[in-house]
């Protein structure tokens, strides 16, 4: 799946493609100098595009806080400067003539690829700035910032290419008032990319991060390759739960398919860590490791069952139920529940790529959980969850005459609180990782046991050590 530091990665290799023949080697005719003219400025036209799509959404969130008060912060300013010199040069004509042209040549695809990873921030942003993914809302201001002091590395590389391309244009017979014209001296605009690239103080590769683990908004499923299509399925259904938990009209039919893949992903992964969900016993609330990851598999059993209940009149969408069929397939090739030994302890690259995709897929369970949560607390806030009174538990039912009476009548009626908020407490149950963190306490009492630490070693995040 493509990143936005793929994008990013695979554009300073085509800058430095391009400007390294300028100081090895001359350009042999006018036409050849010109073409380099247009593509450098292609470049810097891509690298103030870049810089307003990435102002674009950390202005809107600024506004009302920094900016009226102290002011923009020095990365703002800098970037700011820098697009508005770089405009001047190139002019503001959209599209500009180097994106309806081919991109044959180093600089042209460096230009392209920063126009990808632009179009790539704004796929996860709406228009008003609000975030549209899951991955956009874990991204703050700092990130974006981040992302500017990196392009103005950029920047200050391609710009450095200024006066050797002059050089080599001159040797090639353009006359001196084109290129006088076409370059005529950017040492101040180099000047601000070096300011805006000094801007990052000792934090700023953890916040750009966020920023270059921006994947593709859309991931068509690929299905030649189980591991690979187990992660991109799960990406898709993070992205379909978040969007859900912003509009969860018709909501519950989706909520129950997404609790049967929560256990399905639990149960296959704690196979493939050794455990046997369908025959082993019962875990306890202290177990770890594997038994941790099938006490989650009947945390979100429970939550189905508890769901199961409501009224539903709408069916699941459609992406998430041909998920739900496809991990159905997908899971059993991977981790099979009948397996007689722990996978996890094989050294093959494809056992660890397997079980590396199967832990993958458990973080990303309590991500959607976490935005299953908010639609489920939504549709009970708006009254819009119905349930057959016979169904409801008897005890609720002894302590409300209005309620026997309508369980006596079958009767579609809406949930009591005190039912919605067991639904609710059983969605906090599955909305945090099963391995959950390491004790600094615990740690001072007993050292972690064997399987706490192969638990660690193979990915599944953190061993609980917890007594």
């Amino acid at each position: 799946m493509t990143s936005y530091a793929d994008l990013l990665a695979g554009t300073a290799e085509k800058i430095r493609a391009g400007a390294e023949p300028l100081r090895t080697d001359r350009l042999w005719t006018a036409d050849e100098a010109l073409d380099t003219i247009g593509d450098f400025h292609a470049l810097l036209d891509a690298i103030a595009s870049h810089t307003r799509r990435l102002l674009w959404p950390a202005q809107i969130r600024r506004i009302g806080l920094t900016s009226h008060r102290d002011g923009a912060p020095p990365s703002e300013r800098a970037a700011i400067a820098l697009a508005a010199g770089i405009e001047t040069l190139v002019g503001e004509a959209r599209p500009h003539p180097s994106q309806v042209s081919p991109g044959t040549r180093p600089w042209r695809q460096a230009a392209l690829g920063l126009r990808a990873a632009a179009d790539l921030v704004a796929t996860h942003f709406h228009a008003d700035g609000r975030p549209r993914t899951p991955d956009a809302a874990a991204i703050d201001t700092r990130a974006l910032d981040a992302g500017l002091v990196e392009l103005g590395r950029l920047a200050a590389t391609v710009l450095a290419a200024e006066d050797p391309l002059a050089l080599r244009a001159l040797q090639a017979g353009v006359r001196k008032p084109v290129v006088a014209k076409q370059l005529p001296g950017l040492g101040r605009l180099a000047d601000l990319a070096r300011d805006l690239s000094a801007v990052g103080d000792g934090h700023v590769s953890d916040a750009r991060a966020q920023l270059e683990a921006l994947p593709q908004t859309w991931t068509p499923i690929r299905t030649d390759d189980p591991v690979t299509e187990l992660g991109d399925r799960m990406h898709r259904l993070r992205q379909a739960t978040f969007e859900m938990s912003a509009d969860p009209v018709d909501a519950l039919a989706t909520l129950r398919d997404i609790t049967t893949i929560g256990i399905a992903v639990h149960a296959h992964t704690a196979a493939f860590h050794g455990a046997h969900p369908a025959s082993g016993p019962e875990p306890t609330l202290h177990d770890r490791g594997a038994e941790a990851l099938v006490l989650r598999g009947r945390a979100w059993q429970a939550l189905h069952r508890e769901l199961s209940c409501f009224v539903t009149l709408a069916p699941p969408r459609a992406t998430v139920r041909d998920d739900l069929v496809a991990l159905a397939r997908v899971l059993p090739t991977l981790a099979p529940l009948d397996a007689r030994t722990s996978s996890a302890t094989l050294a093959d690259s494809a056992s660890r790529r397997a079980g590396a995709s199967l832990n993958g897929a458990v973080a990303t369970m309590a991500d959607i959980g976490d935005h299953s949560a908010t639609a489920f607390r939504a549709l009970a806030r708006t009254g819009t969850l119905r349930l057959n009174a016979r169904d409801l538990p008897r005890v609720l039912v002894t302590e409300d005459p209005d309620l026997a009476g309508a369980k006596l009548r079958s009767a579609l009626i809406a949930p009591p609180a005190a039912l919605t908020k067991a639904v609710s407490g059983a969605f906090d149950v599955v909305r945090g990782h099963p391995i959950t963190a390491l004790s600094a306490s615990a740690i001072t009492r007993r050292m972690p046991s064997h399987l706490e630490r192969a638990a660690a070693e193979l990915a599944l995040d953190r061993a609980d050590t917890a007594p």
